[in-house]
């Protein structure tokens, strides 16, 4: 199941922002620049483009771009990456829109001419704008991967962006929506993590993926059920194996006695008990009780008592 890709259809599917709300989907396109994005500075003229390697996420942020800016992305050329086989699509803002369009998405200085890193709160001002924002980050840069039998892997959902500023600033996002995150630098880029099964579910839960949820939900109370039936059955056999290695002592101990004293000045019950156990060696206590119609407890006490005369033998 590639849960990755579920999730990011099904925002697609929701769409972003409420219908002719333009600040939500600058959010969006603002989060989707900083996690699959490349932006700088030509002959003095900030630019930029996108990639993308998931061909419904390039195809709608193309169709929602004219609707927002006044004009289009283009495909310019599909590269491979090398890590994953997949295709990379870079779609191309025409230079002369794009200062404008770097501006309106929160993305450059007061001067025009430098890039800026975090995230501007006029961008994330309302809850609309903050859950479009965290939609666009995972369209861009949001992976989430569950656990596989036989491999060790957990729960992950993480966001990478590129600059450190961003990702803390989007950290503090998400916990005003009660979801903690982790941040770790790798390599050149800066992750955004979580890992707990509650705090996915709840992250899920915010940007409004339902089917995704109940597929998580779904998928965590089988193999919660699972382990719980695993961790039985390994309880039991630890208990199974405990029992086994306490009848083999007392059968060891049983014999030393008769060996030395033939159960010489010893109660009958304490006979009828070894007698019982030596003719019984696999029997659990519980049986031999049931045996000599006696109660558990009264057998341990016995049982105790044997142990003891082996010893101070």
């Amino acid at each position: 199941m590639n849960f990755t890709a579920d999730i990011k259809k099904e925002i697609i599917s929701r769409k972003i922002g409420k219908k002719g709300n333009v600040d939500e989907k600058k959010a969006a396109f603002s989060a989707f620049v900083r996690t699959s994005g490349v932006v700088g500075i030509a002959d003095g003229t900030p630019t930029f483009f996108l990639v993308s390697e998931t061909e419904n996420v390039a195809e709608f942020f193309t169709a929602e771009f004219p609707s927002v800016f006044s004009c289009e992305l283009s495909v310019t050329h599909a590269t491979m990456n090398k890590m994953s086989g997949r295709d990379k699509l870079v779609l191309q803002c025409p230079p002369k829109a794009a200062p404008q369009i770097l501006k309106e998405l929160a993305l450059l200085k007061r001067d025009g001419k430098q890039i800026k890193e975090g995230i501007a709160r006029s961008l994330v001002k309302t809850d609309g704008q903050k859950i479009a924002y965290i939609k666009g980050a995972f369209l861009g840069g949001g992976s989430c991967t569950l656990p596989v039998d036989g491999k060790n892997v957990g729960y992950h959902l993480e966001i990478v962006f590129s600059d450190k500023q961003t990702a803390r600033d989007f950290c503090d996002l998400l916990s005003e929506f009660e979801l903690i995150a982790k941040l770790v630098e790798r390599k050149e880029t800066q992750v955004v993590y979580i890992k707990s099964k509650e705090v996915i579910s709840d992250f899920l839960a915010v940007i409004g993926v339902k089917h995704a949820l109940d597929k998580l939900t779904e998928f965590i109370q089988k193999r919660d059920a699972s382990n719980n039936d695993n961790r039985a059955k390994n309880c039991f056999s630890g208990n199974a194996d405990k029992s086994a290695i306490a009848a083999v002592k007392q059968v060891v101990a049983i014999k030393s006695i008769q060996e030395k004293t033939n159960f010489r000045d010893m109660s009958s019950e304490l006979i009828a008990l070894a007698k019982a156990r030596l003719a019984n060696p696999t029997m659990s206590l519980k049986e031999l009780s049931n045996l000599l119609d006696v109660s558990k407890s009264c057998l341990n006490h016995r049982m105790r008592r044997l142990m003891e005369i082996a010893e101070e033998l």
